[in-house]
């Protein structure tokens, strides 16, 4: 199943669960782009998520029809993934989204060029002997002739200047040789350098780590959903949508503890408790994954663990 397959898969499951009257849930349509994702859509599985959680997805998902076939809509809705993800991401995205509204699928056509003709030429034509044959070979004689005459000089020449090679000539006195004295003292080779100190490796920070947990919730209490985005990578987007926390009057962290670490990422749990309009409030424990290298530090990834307080 390719991308633009897959949006049409969940617009299908939409419509079939609002032709049953079921009611729109993001949390449930999380899980569903779960199952739907195959072994190529993994990568787009956190973008999935915060589509279907996001304001525009809903009211668009929430008409009669819902999800209207309008280049509008996709266009409203790529600009929500754009904020977030990677282009690499929101390009498949936009295949997605053709699906989820019907639309077509844009392909690009490509036409193989035709194969180039290659012209053998022809071999030049062999020549052909002419009447200077003859006068030709003359000439090599004559040239042969008057290189051996030049070879036989070029020999009693040399012959000459053997003989007079063989004369006696009087010696030249030639200097004594005088023998090097050997050093007195041989130079020691040069220390070899010390080899550099090794790098320090950097430790994780716990208390940095909670610092971020901490900041993050106090944005979010405050709807300054723009610095909390600095504080969460694209990854851990989908844990942190604007539209789920607006239904609620006030969020709050407590109980942040250090469970574990490797290298500079630490791993946090807590409680979270929101508190509804009508005054009513849940507790429920939730798991952090930090990167204390950056500054400030970055939540990676958070996991929902389990209910501690039901509404009341």
């Amino acid at each position: 199943m390719n991308d633009h397959q897959l949006g049409s898969q969940l617009r299908r499951q939409i419509l079939a669960d609002q032709d049953r009257g079921q009611a729109l849930d993001g949390r449930r349509l999380q899980a569903l782009v779960g199952d739907l994702c195959g072994d190529s859509q993994l990568a787009l599985l956190p973008a999935l998520k915060y589509l279907v959680m996001s304001a525009a997805f809903s009211s668009a998902a929430a008409q009669r029809p819902p999800l209207p076939s309008d280049a509008r809509l996709q266009l409203r809705l790529q600009q929500e993934l754009d904020q977030v993800f990677t282009p690499a991401i929101c390009q498949r995205m936009g295949s997605v989204l053709r699906g989820l509204l019907a639309l077509p699928d844009a392909l690009i056509a490509t036409s193989p060029a035709p194969p180039a003709a290659i012209a053998a030429a022809p071999p030049p034509p062999m020549p052909s002997p002419g009447p200077q044959r003859q006068s030709s070979r003359s000439v090599v004689a004559l040239l042969g002739f008057m290189a051996g005459v030049l070879v036989v000089g070029v020999l009693a020449g040399l012959a000459w200047l053997m003989q007079q090679n063989r004369l006696p000539q009087t010696a030249a006195p030639q200097a004594p040789a005088v023998k090097p004295e050997a050093p007195a003292t041989t130079a020691e080779p040069p220390a070899a350098p010390e080899p550099p100190p090794a790098p320090e490796l950097q430790a994780a920070d716990p208390q940095a780590a909670i610092s971020t947990v901490q900041q993050l919730y106090t944005a979010i209490a405050a709807g300054q959903f723009d610095s909390a985005r600095q504080l969460f990578s694209p990854a851990a987007a989908d844990q942190f949508d604007p539209s789920f926390f607006s239904q609620f009057r006030q969020v709050t962290i407590s109980d942040l503890r250090e469970t574990g670490s490797s290298g500079t990422s630490v791993t946090l749990s807590g409680v979270v408790t929101f508190l509804y309009p009508d005054g009513t409030s849940q507790s429920e424990s939730r798991s952090f994954s930090v990167d204390t290298a950056s500054q400030p530090a970055l939540i990676t990834g958070s996991s929902f663990g389990a209910v501690l307080k039901t509404r009341n």
